[in-house]
């Protein structure tokens, strides 16, 4: 790998860290701005079933449905990078559902792990009592620390991105000093086998 690339690694690296840092100390600004990506995500979707449906229109006459569906994903997607504010409110209750969801998944797994006879079944249960507690905390006593939960993990995601760079880089700088023993390595035995026929 080029010098230049590693160094654009680690320099991104460093960006995504504080890209990460930032969204834990602003988590208001985080959510907002997961809200205006989500918009994005909804424009470009629905661009891309706009695609769909005209290639498949003349084949399917039905299409009017897909047709429907890409504009509301339009719509919806221009709605919301115009004004993000209300998917940001609601993003931390979709996310503290999702907790609630999770924990009463994993409260059954429990159940049937101990129908099948697993003797830790208990610990899976009192984690999921745990992520159900947490779920039912974020969605009725207090959502703003539901959003700041969401912008921890955001940001901590972020963190561990970067720092996924940098470890990539010095996984790549092994890599490459290993090839380069084994290089001088097979250099010196050819080197050896040479002498060795002259003689």
């Amino acid at each position: 790998m080029k010098t230049s690339t590693k160094i654009l690694m680690c320099l991104a690296g460093v960006a995504l860290v504080v890209l990460g840092v930032l969204c834990i100390m602003y988590p208001g600004d985080t959510i907002l701005t997961l809200a205006w990506a989500l918009g994005i995500m909804l424009v470009v979707s629905g661009c891309s079933t706009f695609g769909a449906w005209a290639t498949f229109r003349a084949i399917n006459p039905y299409s009017g449905l897909t047709f429907l569906a890409a504009l509301m994903q339009v719509i919806l997607g221009v709605v919301l990078i115009i004004n993000p504010a209300p998917m940001a409110i609601a993003l931390p209750f979709i996310f503290a559902f999702w907790v609630l969801y999770e924990g009463i998944g994993l409260l059954v797994d429990s159940f049937n792990y101990k129908r099948l006879g697993w003797s830790k079944w208990w610990v899976l249960c009192l984690i999921s009592v745990l992520v159900i507690v947490a779920g039912c905390y974020g969605l009725f006593c207090d959502p703003v620390a539901s959003a700041k939960t969401l912008a921890w993990l955001v940001g901590i995601g972020i963190i561990l991105d970067g720092v996924g760079n940098w470890l990539k880089v010095a996984a790549v700088n092994r890599v490459e000093s290993r090839l380069h023993k084994i290089a001088d390595n097979i250099r010196q035995i050819i080197d050896v086998e040479d002498v060795e026929e002259i003689k």
